[in-house]
């Protein structure tokens, strides 16, 4: 099972309303990571209202450029001390197979990114299941 498939489970997991499965071996969650005290939580809740700072948006890209399109966006928003970004991916209509490449892949990317925090889906005004807002992460020095 390839990141793209738990991805995919998790989904339609969320979407059924049911708690999501134990974690599995081997796969680290590195938001589970942080610490969730009251002060952290309300931070959270704080952060997810915001509305995005930027955008980056991924459509006519390949997979590769998408990558690294989206390694610079985050490094960039860092620097620019935005706290939040929206990585506008589209919903795959177009893709081979039916299956959205650029959502995995920036998915992926994301989840590999020490910039890149929280990751979810995008308020229906902001592109729904096409778009991901992500959560900007201090630079430690």
């Amino acid at each position: 099972m390839d990141f793209g498939d738990i991805l995919d489970e998790w989904d339609r997991i969320k979407d059924m309303g049911e708690e999501s499965p134990a974690p599995r071996s081997g796969i680290d969650d590195k938001d589970a990571r942080e610490p969730e005290g009251k002060d952290r939580s309300r931070e959270i809740r704080r952060l997810a209202a915001l509305k995005p700072q930027a955008a980056l948006d991924l459509h006519g890209m390949t997979a590769d450029a998408a990558e690294s399109a989206i390694a610079a966006f985050i490094d960039s928003s860092a620097r620019e001390g935005l706290e939040k970004v929206l990585v506008i991916h589209g919903k795959g209509l177009h893709s081979e197979g039916g299956q959205s490449v650029l959502k995995k892949t920036a998915r992926r990317v994301l989840e590999a990114h020490s910039l890149a925090g929280r990751v979810g889906e995008a308020s229906r005004f902001d592109g729904g299941s096409g778009a991901l807002w992500v959560l900007i992460r201090k630079r430690r020095y």
